[in-house]
């Protein structure tokens, strides 16, 4: 059975990004259709409610007169240490208040102080407090935008997974995938936008939902896009018992007791000479993503190497209680104020939607991939390399570099969603419609019902876990040359199974195969770019060389796909940019 679908233009996904992306081509005049593989406000990163807020950078100088967009920029430069592109960080920050003013029009419910004014925290690799605060992270954007496509009358196209894009000439002109009562879909579109979300799931201790399989980078890397800056990808500690949740930075200020399984206080062991424990838990309260910048990083470190060696406690993770600890030692300033409200907001949240209370339960807590910096290349409107394709959000790359503030994330979303669905619009105006070539849509079905015909012993998801515990042991938080070759070769013989010992018994089971094989491409070609990057930088700490080489580094990588070869080039960074916002960000 095939179900054939035109419009203009065809966004994927349903999250913050997606959202924003149809409302804005919409707006612009196209006909717009949304296809998800899941259900409309539960599909996705952003309405996955896996933290008590959502930080939401705006330099609206509320809480700080002195902070603006300039202000702002200069953080996310400094953060990026050259890896950002200059442009798409100045259109992001440039942007921000107009999108506040965007959600406040669709009543997202920001946490506000008594007097109505927006309650704003200090974000990670931030210099002013900006960060405003959305309860529930991002499902309240999620669940506006989707009334608001609903009310618009935009066609959702639930449960429908794309597995190829439609390409003739560079230009877009469609694309391939199954629904859920498997038939074959095909859409014809002039344009398509993705706001797939990044690739979470390819570690075993993640903060992602289970849908987050890197399927558009995978999607656009195959139809010729190029792929920047893939190795820094964001980690964090995250609670895995009594409940999965985000460790938010503001935690650490408290100092709580922190042991492996064997009851041993272990982190003192990691330091190096003249740091101490509590300073270490100081500078770590200053952002939630791991980062080799400014000596924090020897919690993340000590934590991964403690499970990875097999000290952790009976659910995998390493013991951290708060039941001992004084609010009263918090300095009695506006940063110590501003924790105090922080820690309010996290345990009450903790009772009432995970039934735990920090106060009295200690919990055990791991290093969870979240989210990726890099993604498919894009210009300041959102478009990849390939004509008529377009990607916002975490799908995309370049506003984003080594480290990435706190609050960032959905801005993006918010920003080159509607720079994305905008510029689709226009772009759908100066192109006739190219016809579906049979020929990709024929080559794609009989591809699909050969992986369903497999008989192989490998379940997919079994595979997926096998992936999983390579790129979390061998790629996460501490890398080294032997390290990622180990996961490259892995990865490698896994990709060989898939191809000859995979087993898919129905619909079902072929979604987790296309999700395996997007992962596998996906993770191989971070451990590729993180092993041609021998230094430390941002997120990315190499143990092997663990300083920062701008002699040698500074500059970007890009991967293409040419036939069945992946190729890398690299994108120098401008020095002088770089010695313009020097990478010296310290709070604590």
């Amino acid at each position: 059975m095939r179900k054939d679908i035109q419009c203009d233009v065809l966004v994927i996904g349903g999250g913050a990004a997606a959202g924003k992306a149809a409302i804005a081509a919409h707006d612009g005049g196209a006909s717009v259709a949304v296809v998800m593989k899941g259900a409309f406000g539960t599909s996705g990163a952003s309405a996955y409610k896996i933290a008590e807020i959502l930080g939401y950078n705006v330099a609206d100088g509320q809480a700080d007169p002195e902070d603006s967009p300039e202000v702002h920029y200069a953080d996310v430069m400094r953060a990026a240490a050259g890896m950002a592109d200059p442009e798409l960080a100045k259109v992001l920050t440039d942007e921000s208040i107009e999108t506040l003013r965007d959600l406040e029009r669709l009543n997202i419910p920001f946490h506000k102080n008594e007097d109505g004014s927006y309650f704003e925290v200090l974000g990670c690799f931030a210099t002013k407090p900006r960060m405003h605060l959305i309860p529930g992270h991002a499902e309240p954007i999620v669940h506006a935008q989707k009334e608001e496509i609903y009310k618009r009358g935009i066609p959702v196209y639930e449960w429908t997974m794309l597995t190829k894009f439609l390409v003739e000439n560079n230009q877009v002109c469609g694309a391939v995938g199954l629904n859920r009562q498997g038939e074959t879909v095909v859409f014809q579109a002039k344009a398509i936008i993705m706001g797939t979300g990044g690739a979470g799931q390819l570690f075993s201790y993640n903060i992602n939902p289970s849908d987050i399989t890197g399927d558009g980078y995978s999607l656009g890397f195959k139809a010729g896009a190029e792929l920047i800056n893939m190795e820094f990808m964001q980690a964090g500690p995250g609670l895995i018992y009594p409940c999965k949740n985000m460790f938010n930075s503001w935690l650490w200020a408290f100092h709580p007791e922190v042991t492996n399984g064997r009851g041993e206080h272990f982190i003192r062991n990691y330091l190096p000479e003249g740091m101490t424990v509590e300073r270490c838990m100081d500078l770590r309260s200053g952002h939630y993503p791991f980062s080799s910048y400014d000596g924090s990083q020897w919690i993340d470190v000590s934590i991964q190497t403690e499970i990875k060696e097999g000290r952790g406690g009976p659910h995998g993770g390493v013991i951290v209680d708060f039941t001992k600890i004084d609010l009263d030692k918090l300095p009695h300033n506006a940063r110590g104020e501003e924790i105090r409200k922080s820690w309010n907001i996290t345990v009450n949240w903790l009772i009432e939607n995970r039934d735990l209370d920090l106060r009295t339960t200690p919990v055990e807590v791991a290093i969870l991939g979240h989210a990726i910096n890099g993604g498919l290349l894009i210009d300041e409107h959102g478009g990849t390399t390939i004509k008529g394709l377009y990607a916002a959000g975490e799908t995309s790359g370049g506003p984003h570099g080594a480290d990435r503030l706190g609050g960032n994330m959905v801005l993006t979303c918010q920003v080159y969603g509607k720079r994305a669905g905008l510029a689709a619009a226009e772009f759908i105006k100066q192109v006739e419609a190219l016809p579906v070539p049979a020929e990709q849509v024929t080559g794609e079905t009989e591809r699909l019902q050969m992986l369903l015909d497999k008989q192989g012993t490998v379940k997919p998801h079994h595979l997926k876990k096998q992936l999983q515990e390579i790129m979390w042991k061998y790629v996460l938080v501490t890398r080294s040359e032997e390290s990622l070759t180990t996961a490259i070769e892995k990865l490698q013989a896994l990709r060989r199974t898939f191809e000859t010992d995979i087993v898919v018994n129905n619909r079902k089971e072929l979604t987790h195969a296309i999700e395996a094989e997007n992962l596998l491409l996906i993770g191989e070609i971070i451990s590729r770019v993180a092993r041609m990057r021998k230094e430390t930088r941002g997120s990315h700490f190499r143990v092997d060389y663990q300083k920062r080489d701008d002699e040698q580094h500074l500059y970007r990588i890009a991967t293409r796909l040419e036939g069945e070869e992946i190729k890398h080039r690299k994108i120098a960074s401008d020095p002088e940019t770089v010695r313009r916002f020097p990478y010296d960000i310290v709070h604590a």
